[in-house]
């Protein structure tokens, strides 16, 4: 066997942000923590500038929204 079983597991994936922009994800072989995200694709549709081929993504990027919870009224 030339790969050893621990190395064949996934270590990279794609993720799709709201906008359409693909994010290419690479993990570390052996403690499988992501460490880079970049820009592999643009979205048709997307309207963030920073959203360039190539540029790096924070992990706070990925990361939804925070939207404040809507007053509920009791009648």
């Amino acid at each position: 066997m030339v790969i050893r079983r621990r190395y064949r597991s996934r270590m990279s994936y794609n993720l799709t942000l709201p906008c359409g922009c693909t994010v290419y994800v690479a993990c570390h072989p052996e403690t499988r923590v992501a460490h880079t995200r970049v820009i592999e694709r643009r979205g048709l549709g997307c309207r963030t500038p920073q959203h360039e081929v190539g540029a790096r993504v924070y992990l706070w990027e990925l990361l939804p929204e925070a939207r404040p919870q809507e007053a509920v009224t009791q009648i």
